[in-house]
Parts: C-alpha cells; structure tokens; sequence
C-alpha cells in the first residue's frame, strides 16, 4: 500500500478497555495468495476480551480481533477468486497482518467469502468465529437429522443464536435451551422461535431439577443431541441429558480442576449410554495446520453464507458493535 500508514485500535498492555490506544500502525503488505481488506464493521467475540485481559497470552503491542466485513482493495499473486471492490467478510484464524481492529487487514484467501446478498457489512461481520463455530457444530459434527430432540445450552450466545436456525433447518423435532435471565428468554422466544415451556431457567433451578425438567420434556427418553455453549455445569448437563447413541459437541474448554469422570460406564451418566462427544475448536487447523489444511473453512463459509441469502435459515437482528463505517 505503498509505506502508508493506517490507523488501528492497537492493545499495549494487558487489562480493560482502558488498554487499548487508537494510533498509527503500519500497513499491510498483501502476500502471495493473501486478500487486502479495507474493514467497514467487525464484531468481537470473547475471545478478543480474553486476550486483551492476558487469559490467553499474546505479544504486546497487538492490533486484536478475528471477524471482519468490508471491500476488497487488492488481491496478491495466485488469488483469482477476488477482485477489487467485491463485498466480503472474513474471518482471521490464520496468517494475518494484523486484527480486525484497524482500517485494512490482508489474510489469506482461504479465510474470505463473499458477503451473503441482502446482509449488511455490519451483520456479515458476525459470520465468522459465531456462525462457523455454529455450522461446525450443528452441521458438520452433530448433523442434526429430521425429528431430533436437541438440547441447546447457551441458545441465547452468539454461537447458540447462530446454532438454533440451522437445528430448525435440520428438521428437528423438538429444541430444549438453556437461558440465564428475563431478556435471554424472550430472545429465545421472540427472535428464534423456541416455545416457552422448552426453556429451562437455569438459574431458578439446582441441578437435578434440571435433570428433572428435561426428563419430563422428552417422556424419559433423553435427547438426540446436546449442544454445550456453556461449560461447566451445563456441560455436565448435556452429559445426563442425552439419550442411548446420543452425541454431544461442546465448544468450551475446561479447566485443569473440572472433575468429571465420562469414560467409566459403572459412573458415567454417558459412556453406558454409547455416546459421542465431539469437541469444535474451529481454529485449530489455521494454528497447527499447513496451508492445504486451510482448505475446509471455505465451504463452511460459502454454506452458510448461501443459506442466509436463500432464506433456508433466518438470523436475528444482529448486534451492531464495533462498526468503523456506516459505508454498505
């Protein structure tokens, strides 16, 4: 970009918001096989807060942020997919220049997609780390089949709000969620069409009465799936909730002191019941793979982004937060 310098919102020290400096930070120079995108709206996720907090230890200073919306400005040698001026979003797993808290990042090719048609950059931008995480889990992992009952727990999250329309495209029969307050719950009824009575108040309720409610709710059997969003005691949950053959996919790591014993079929509430437990760590392949493992994350994005265009899956209003243009 010819030695120009851009602006960035750039992390210095580990802590709060009050860490973070809006200043210049040198452009991005596009590789081989790498697009240049000039960012019109991001979204953060937890991860970005864990970061910048030092949970997850990085360099410092850094530009932080994984989802990204805007234009094409360039492409490098080797891209043929894109041009300038296309409308995309992206997600930042990769090799990057920088996060998505700047004016221009360049990734490469493989982490961009074209913008679904009748979204807004604001809404694109939170496609990525949530709607993957949510396609990998629902689609890829669980493969939610017709006249399923499913368990959500965290339906009301980024990931859960993703998760729900693409169980309902699934032709679930029944979903139960989990929901912590009064606006969770009529988000879940209101914005993604869960009835009343399939929510349990997790907070209202010890353990076993949860146990209980989704006994009830499924006439003893268990259910097909359980989706973790939560961890903890929810993942605990998910384990008891689902029924023989029942599979579970988590997103949630542990840490080292959760005691819970899956693998003996004398005390596992999962393990006697012949089970499968996948767990999404969607990044995974863009930290520990070579190049050619980058390869999946494109149809993962062009599946979802195809569905919200065709109206197969319709997503709330999204949250629009860390916008850096009104330009669509």
């Amino acid at each position: 970009m010819g030695g120009r310098i851009m602006k960035a919102m750039v992390t210095e020290t580990f802590g709060g918001p009050e860490s973070f400096r809006w200043q210049e930070w040198p452009d991005p120079e596009v590789k081989p096989g790498e697009v240049l995108i000039r960012i019109q709206a991001i979204s953060v996720n937890p991860v970005d807060y864990k970061m910048r907090a030092g949970h997850l230890p990085i360099p410092l200073p850094d530009v932080l942020g994984r989802d990204v919306a805007g234009r094409v400005e360039t492409v490098g040698e080797g891209v043929a997919e894109f041009k300038p001026g296309d409308a995309v979003f992206a997600v930042l797993f990769g090799p990057r220049s920088n996060g998505a808290y700047a004016q221009y990042v360049s990734t490469p090719a493989p982490f961009v997609c074209r913008k679904p048609k009748g979204l807004s950059f604001k809404q694109s931008a939170c496609l990525g780390v949530a709607g993957m995480t949510a396609y990998d889990a629902v689609v890829n992992k669980a493969k939610v089949q017709s006249g399923e009952t499913v368990l959500v727990a965290g339906g009301a999250g980024g990931v859960g709000s993703f998760a729900i329309p693409l169980i309902q495209n699934g032709g679930a029969a029944s979903i139960i969620a989990t929901a912590g307050g009064q606006e969770s719950c009529d988000h879940l009824v209101n914005a993604m069409g869960i009835a009343g009575d399939h929510i349990i108040r997790y907070r209202e309720l010890n353990v076993e009465q949860i146990k209980n409610r989704v006994r009830e709710l499924t006439d003893g059997r268990g259910v097909s799936v359980a989706f973790d969003f939560v961890g903890g005691e929810m993942k605990k949950l998910c384990f008891d909730a689902t029924g023989f053959d029942g599979r579970i996919v988590s997103i949630v790591e542990e840490p080292p002191e959760f005691d819970f014993n899956i693998w003996r079929a004398d005390i596992s509430p999962f393990f006697a019941k012949s089970g499968t437990y996948h767990f999404v760590a969607l990044s995974a392949r863009a930290r520990n793979g070579a190049p050619g493992d980058w390869s999946v994350y494109r149809p993962v994005m062009r599946n979802l982004a195809s569905l919200i265009e065709t109206k197969k899956i319709i997503l709330p209003k999204a949250t629009e937060i860390g916008e850096l243009s009104e330009e669509t």
